[in-house]
């Protein structure tokens, strides 16, 4: 929205990673009806804003607001520990006086805006508000990516496209351990959807066991299953042109996910070699050749990277690790449920399938990865497939694709 004034003009964009005023030149000679017009507005404006959280800590350079003192305490701790860690962690970065609110939905205004609505944290540069959703899936995780973006100092600004939002998240998972390989598999997995799909084969062997001729006669079952994202495919140097992370960049949700597990590909493989360091010096150098940005070839052959989709999708496949595995199957396990218990019905009729399972290898792997795991390893998996038995003496044929 635009906003007169009798001196500025000021444009607002409302986005995920904040919200950005561009202040225009002092302009003189305005009618009078267009000043009172703009202040009409401007009242509009403030009225519509959020109200504060009741309840105020404060910390080493900010504020936490949130509904209570229990709530505020507990923020206040986490970005007690994440602050410092943080500012080790990245060059050119510090902590100028910042607030976190935490809401029952993150937002500026009362009403929640388009952009918005997935969101669990925002970052406002211009208020240095961070705002988080009590009810955010790993609170200490979304509030480090919200921190990540407060303390990049200005020689940041020079990262293209969304590669801060893949800078953010990378962050995030170094500093906050638990749930990192969660976080890890859903942008690797989000950045196969989004060139071209993931492949993972599964098979299914018999123990080896001491003859019996009565018993029923057991084969080999392979399969390769292929997910693909509910978008069509991306472009993945895409990603250096579009910011994912603000509200005024029109994307699906699939289509931001996508982008945001590009931007995190990028980072982490930069970040392999040489850390947040050769990152930035990429942004120095741009800066002091007075570029705007930093050269997407110059990003592309510091990642090891070219224009090509299936290499991108090769490379975040090959980047998921056993812990990332069983994530990805955790996140997507109807494809391993159905197949097993498909397999089950078909032959080990007559036999309870938590016994038919102690006689079964199963195992599972990226098809462009380097890694598999065992039944053993997923025990929510066992769990679905005996909860999904059929209760009558009957059995019911299925066949697994």
């Amino acid at each position: 929205m635009s906003l007169a004034g009798t001196r500025r003009a000021v444009s607002v964009a409302v986005g995920q990673s904040g919200v950005r005023f561009r202040v225009s030149p002092e302009r003189k000679n305005r009618p009078i009806g267009l000043v009172s017009l703009a202040g009409v507005a401007g009242v509009l404006l403030l009225s519509c804003m959020a109200a504060p959280p009741a309840t105020v800590r404060a910390f080493e350079g900010g504020r936490v607001r949130a509904a209570s003192q229990l709530e505020a305490a507990r923020v206040e701790d986490l970005v007690s520990r994440l602050r410092p860690e943080l500012l080790r962690l990245l060059p050119d970065s510090s902590f100028p006086d910042i607030e976190v609110w935490v809401q029952e939905r993150p937002g500026l205004y009362r009403f929640g805006t388009e952009g918005t609505a997935d969101a669990e944290g925002l970052w406002s540069p211009s208020h240095r508000r961070i705002m988080l959703s009590r009810h955010a899936d790993h609170l200490e995780r979304t509030l480090a990516h919200e921190l990540t973006h407060a303390a990049l100092g200005e020689s940041w600004r020079m990262l293209p496209g969304s590669l801060e939002e893949g800078l953010a998240d990378h962050v995030s998972a170094s500093l906050c351990e638990d749930g990192a390989a969660r976080l890890r598999a859903g942008r690797l997995s989000s950045a196969c959807l989004a060139t071209g799909g993931l492949a993972l084969d599964i098979d299914i062997l018999p123990r080896p066991t001491r003859y019996d001729p009565t018993a029923p006669t057991r084969r080999r079952w392979s399969a390769r299953i292929r997910l693909k994202g509910d978008t069509h495919a991306a472009d993945p140097l895409d990603v250096f042109r579009l910011a994912a992370g603000l509200s005024s960049t029109r994307l699906e949700t699939g289509a931001k996910r996508g982008f945001y597990g590009l931007a995190y590909l990028v980072v982490s493989r930069i970040a392999e070699n040489g850390g947040y360091a050769e990152l930035h010096a990429l942004c120095a150098e741009a800066a002091g050749r007075g570029d705007g940005e930093v050269a997407v070839e110059d990003v592309l052959a510091a990642a090891g990277l070219d224009a090509d989709p299936v290499r991108w999708s090769r490379a975040a496949a090959r980047a998921m690790g056993r812990d990332e595995l069983i994530e990805l199957v955790r996140m997507y396990p109807d494809f391993l449920v159905q197949a097993l218990d498909g397999y089950l019905r078909e032959s080990a009729a007559g036999r309870d399938h938590r016994h038919a399972l102690e006689d079964l290898e199963v195992r599972v792997r990226l098809a462009q990865g380097f890694v598999e795991v065992g039944l053993d390893d997923l025990p929510f998996v066992r769990e679905a497939i005996l909860a999904a038995e059929p209760t009558t003496e009957e059995p019911t044929l299925a066949s697994a694709r």
